[in-house]
């Protein structure tokens, strides 16, 4: 039975369900989630995260159909998200995605989420995607250079100022009309009215894709060295051993402030 899935927005959810309920589909019971309906072998189960789950021989054809009934996006929405953070090899990447109004529904169509809610495969495989045609701006802070700015500003929220401040600069003169967001990583807004800054904010469309960019680029960057991600206690292990045996190379891939 093909499985095929899509994000619907939360405004969306009601409005979706009453036009399919319009095109004959009966409403069911499945655990978990929001709503869940069927027509014929067809079955479209909608969960909290807004994924859109459909099953069915016409799954093709329903997922264009919703597609087409989907509200379009009336201007540029930003996101911005960062990876690495928590991460004791690797640098500290930054992104922020600019979804436009052009490619919102092939946005939607992919069901992007927040990236620590992910496989690795399957982040991987959204990364590639999202990558060709999803405009975006990263920066990515290697060890050497993160270890230094740590060195300055003794605090990890404000190096995630000082970088998103970088980006979001340039941004807001390129796209003076786009509403912006950023994943809140500290109390106080840093960056203006301008900004939307809130917690899980990776529940919005941009931020996820935002998400799942720094965190590919990141991971890319661990593969190409062939590093550990993480901070268990054998990742900090190794870590150690490395700055003891080869501190010059540890400056340059791991953070030494985490130790």
């Amino acid at each position: 039975m093909p499985t095929l899935t899509l994000k619907v927005p939360p405004q969306e959810k009601d409005r979706l369900k009453k036009e399919l309920l319009k095109m004959g589909f009966e409403e069911g019971f499945v655990p978990n989630t929001v709503w869940s309906l069927r027509c014929g072998g067809n079955q479209a189960l909608l969960y909290p995260s807004g994924s859109l789950l459909l099953q069915g021989a016409h799954a093709q054809e329903l997922k264009e159909k919703i597609l087409s009934l989907l509200s379009s996006l009336d201007r540029t929405q930003i996101g911005c998200d960062e990876s690495g953070k928590g991460d004791v090899f690797g640098p500290l990447v930054v992104c922020c995605a600019i979804v436009k109004p052009e490619y919102y529904k092939k946005v939607l169509s992919l069901n992007p989420k927040d990236s620590k809610n992910l496989r690795d495969d399957h982040l991987k495989m959204l990364y590639k995607a999202l990558k060709e045609f999803v405009e975006h701006n990263c920066l990515i802070l290697e060890p050497q250079e993160l270890n230094k700015l740590h060195e300055e500003f003794k605090n990890l929220n404000r190096i995630l100022d000082y970088a998103y401040g970088q980006l979001l600069g340039s941004l807001f003169q390129s796209y003076p009309e786009a509403q912006f967001f950023v994943d809140a990583y500290s109390k106080k807004n840093p960056f203006g009215d301008k900004v939307v800054y809130e917690t899980r904010a990776e529940e919005r469309l941009a931020v996820a894709v935002a998400s799942i960019l720094a965190r590919g680029k990141f991971l890319a960057w661990l593969s190409s060295h062939g590093l550990p991600k993480g901070s268990s206690r054998e990742v900090i292990n190794m870590a150690k051993e490395l700055l003891r045996r080869e501190p010059e190379r540890a400056k340059r891939v791991l953070k030494t402030f985490f130790l």
